[in-house]
Formats: structure tokens, C-alpha cells, sequence
């Protein structure tokens, strides 16, 4: 589960509901980061919320849910002006979410980047105080964070699909895997 927006209640429900679908998980909260790690330790079998270069990035045979937790935006956020893009930064310091692995490929190559722990909250806070220039958050984090502020605009870098994700030797768990995943999103989004 990812950590930033996880919390006992919610790790004790998605347990609940996987042992109603007929699968005994144990729930953890982990940043993306350390969830690609743990998955190549061996430590978890599976992720609840990625995008589809998991796999790629974990270097671990892995099948997507069928499920489709989201279909999400990522943002680059700056102060209203004249930057449209990513390729308009020059010098400017930009914020990135400590573990986020969405945006990996977006800044690629862009050497002025701060990563930052405790998710878009603190890019947010840092934004304001004028520490970094420009953030990157995904639709989803804006959204629980209060959105964009009033002198800032949010530019879309990216689109995708997040799915959950089981090692491929688990693939035949995934029917009842995503009757789980069903009933966790129907209850957490009610």
C-alpha cells in the first residue's frame, strides 16, 4: 500500500477484504521505492497501486490486476508565468516526491531536482516558501492536498493507469485478488 496515504484502519480493511475474497494478506505500507526493492528481496508478492512499468522497474515477473484503481494525471505545478513544459526549466529547482517512481522518466536528464520526503503536502509547503521552484505531484495527491494554490498552474507532464500487481507465480490467486481489490475501492471511495 502506499505509504503516504495509508494508515492502519486502511491496511486492517484491505486485509478484511482479501480474507473475504479468500486470500490471506498482510497489508504494508511502503514508498514505491522500497516496494520495487521489496519486491525483488522477495520480502512482498505483490504492490496494490502502480503503473504499468512495475514490472520493468522491479525486474520481477509480475501480472496487473484487472482491476483499474485509477486513471491519473501528473502535474507539473509552477508559478503562473511563462513555463509550459518540463523542457522550459533551466535552473529553476524542482521538487519531486521521495520514492515516486512515476516521474522517473520525466526527469530524466534534468540535474537541478530535490527529492522530497512526506509526499506533495511538503513539496507544497517548500513551493510556497519559495525552497523549490516547480513540483511534480500526480492528480490523485493534489486532490487530498487541496489542489493548486492561487498564483501557481498545474501543467499535465503524464497519463496512466494504476493498477495492483501480483508476482506472475501468484497469477492464479488474481480472480479472487481482484474481487478483493473491488471490494476495498468500493468501501474507501463511498
Amino acid at each position: 500500500m502506499p505509504e503516504i496515504y495509508s494508515d492502519q484502519q486502511k491496511l486492517d480493511l484491505y486485509q478484511q477484504v482479501m480474507k473475504d475474497a479468500g486470500l490471506c494478506v498482510h497489508a504494508m505500507a511502503l514508498p514505491q521505492i522500497r516496494a520495487i526493492a521489496a519486491l525483488r528481496s522477495g520480502r512482498i508478492d505483490g504492490v496494490f497501486a502502480a503503473k504499468n512499468d512495475l514490472p520493468d522497474m522491479a525486474k520481477v515477473a509480475m501480472v496487473s490486476g484487472e482491476v483499474l484503481l485509477g486513471s491519473i494525471a501528473g502535474y507539473l505545478v509552477v508559478r503562473d508565468g511563462p513555463i509550459e513544459s518540463i523542457s522550459d526549466l533551466s535552473t529553476e529547482v524542482l521538487g519531486v516526491p521521495l520514492g515516486a517512481t512515476w516521474c522517473v522518466g520525466i526527469v530524466e536528464g534534468y540535474t537541478n531536482i530535490v527529492k522530497v520526503p512526506r509526499g506533495t503536502a511538503m513539496l507544497q509547503e517548500m513551493l510556497a516558501e519559495g525552497r523549490i521552484d516547480a513540483m511534480l505531484a500526480d492528480a490523485y495527491s493534489l486532490g487530498l492536498t487541496g489542489g493548486v494554490a492561487d498564483g501557481y498552474k498545474a501543467i499535465q507532464v503524464d497519463h496512466f493507469d494504476v493498477h495492483s500487481w501480483l508476482k506472475v507465480e501468484f497469477a492464479d490467486l488474481r480472480p479472487k485478488f481482484d474481487q478483493g481489490t473491488s471490494a476495498y475501492m468500493a468501501l474507501v471511495n463511498r
